[in-house]
């Protein structure tokens, strides 16, 4: 009788890449570090930027202040026209 021999391919993947693939190991690690260092940078600029447009919008408002305060005490101290 012909016995058909199984293999336990899940097994055999496994024990190749830790015998043979070590470097594609470290490489993916590598790979799936750097991909998480990526995306955490790009949020922390986003973010970064969102505040300051919020800043430069607050610097805005205020100068903008500034200037009504200035006219205002340059037309509270103008002598009165007779």
């Amino acid at each position: 009788m012909n016995k058909k021999q199984h293999y336990d391919l899940p097994n055999i993947i496994k024990n190749d890449f830790f015998l043979f693939g070590k470097i594609h190991l470290i490489l993916l690690f590598a790979i799936i570090l750097s991909a998480n260092a990526i995306v955490i940078i790009v949020y922390k600029t986003r973010m970064l930027i969102a505040e300051e447009e919020k800043l430069r919008i607050e610097v805005k408002k205020k100068n903008e202040e500034w200037r009504n305060l200035i006219i205002e005490k340059n037309t509270l101290s103008m002598p009165p026209i007779d």
